[in-house]
Parts: C-alpha cells; sequence; structure tokens
C-alpha cells in the first residue's frame, strides 16, 4: 500500500472531517429550533434531527443503538447514489458486483465514523434558519450550529440539500460545512486513491473495510479500557 493510502481518510478530507463529525453528532444529540411556518424540507431535516436524538438517548446496549443508528441513516441517506457519485469515472469500468460490494464498505466505513465520535460533541444546538429551492425537487435546508455554553462563539453554517426518490420519498443526497459540499470533497479523497491503485474499486473497497474495522476495534479497548 502506498504511503498516499496510509494517510488517506477516506470519507472526507482532513479540512472537512471532523466538522462533519461534529455535526452529525449535533444532529444525533441536540433537537433543532425550526423558524415558523416550516417547509416541507424545514421540517424533513427537524424531523430527521429528533429521531436521531430519540435513538441516542434511549435505553439501548451498544449492539442495539448501531443496528438502529445504522437503519436511522440508510433510511436518511441515499447511499448508492452518494458513492456512485463520489467513484466518479472510476464507477464506469467497475463490475455491479464490485460496485455492491464498494457500497456496502462505504455504509459501514461511514456509520462507524459516525458512531466513534457521537459523544465527543455534544451540547451543541442546531437552528434551523430556512431554505432556498434550487429545483421543484432540490431544496437547500440553510442552519447555523451553535454552543449554547459560549457567549462569544460565532455560529458556523451548515446545509442540508433535500431531493426526492423516484417513489417521492425525501432523502438527504449531500451536506454543506462552511461552504464545502462533502460528497464534492469525497469525491476528490477517491479519486485520488483510485488514481493511486490503478483505478481499482475492489482496493478501496478493501481500504474502507479496514478502516471500519480499525474504528470498531479502538471503541472496544476504550469501552474495556472505561470498565477498567
Amino acid at each position: 500500500m502506498t504511503s498516499y493510502s496510509r494517510r488517506m481518510i477516506p470519507l472526507w478530507s482532513a479540512n472537512v472531517i471532523w466538522p462533519v463529525i461534529m455535526l452529525v453528532a449535533i444532529i444525533f444529540s441536540a433537537p433543532a429550533t425550526l423558524a415558523a411556518a416550516a417547509s416541507p424540507a424545514e421540517s424533513f431535516v427537524q424531523q430527521n434531527i429528533d429521531k436521531g436524538y430519540a435513538i441516542l438517548n434511549a435505553s439501548l446496549s451498544d449492539e442495539q443503538r448501531r443496528a438502529q443508528f445504522r437503519t436511522f441513516m440508510l433510511g436518511l441517506t441515499d447511499t448508492r447514489r452518494i458513492g456512485m457519485f463520489t467513484l466518479g469515472q472510476y464507477a464506469n469500468g467497475a463490475s455491479k458486483a464490485d460496485l455492491d460490494k464498494f457500497t456496502d464498505a462505504f455504509v459501514d466505513y461511514a456509520v462507524a465514523v459516525y458512531e466513534s465520535r457521537l459523544s465527543k460533541y455534544k451540547g451543541q444546538t442546531l437552528k434551523v434558519t430556512g431554505s432556498s429551492e434550487r429545483a421543484a425537487d432540490d431544496i437547500v435546508v440553510n442552519a447555523d450550529v451553535v454552543n449554547p455554553n459560549s457567549s462569544n462563539g460565532q455560529p458556523f453554517k451548515v446545509g442540508f440539500r433535500v431531493r426526492k426518490t423516484s417513489d417521492g420519498r425525501p432523502i438527504i443526497p449531500d451536506m454543506q460545512v462552511e461552504g464545502v459540499w462533502l460528497a464534492l470533497s469525497q469525491r476528490s479523497d477517491f479519486t485520488g486513491f483510485l488514481q493511486q491503485h490503478g483505478g481499482s474499486v475492489a482496493a478501496l473497497t478493501d481500504h474502507l473495510h479496514m478502516q471500519a474495522q480499525q474504528i470498531h476495534a479502538d471503541a472496544e479497548k476504550n469501552q474495556t479500557a472505561k470498565k477498567t
């Protein structure tokens, strides 16, 4: 494995991964404040923040919480669409079997990252401030993230792109943190990896699996250390 692949953070580039983790932690650790007369897209974002909050605070075992969290994430996002976008031109040359395996690895890695970081960013709040319509089925819901315990802290801006599936179900295919669309950043990371590995989607899939396994192993070690 090259030096690039060893240092690579496959989900998002290093300059945005921590804001992303913080944002998702906020979504699943504190209810949002919604402006009056909210649009359907704004209500959708708020309702899912509240659902995530309920999962995080329910009396569940780690295994149950992980299963519910995964189910929730799969219902909220169109992982296959996001995955195909992040592969870019390399998706065209991959077999269906390789693409299916990549999608599974992509979901496992994303969920592992979120699970490992959620507890570190509790206490932040998210305020939905409005939305803008890019097209009839393409809405960006805007929000501010603030620390209620800090009088001097400036909110940072986030956005949730809300679209509809073929059956009319709303989903979130991308998020924006301080002007950076995350799927675009992720696509850049994946392109760099694939260029270093001859365009092999299978190699990227293996790399994502290893990353997810390492995250889970580290989490288990931390839990064991806390009990001793």
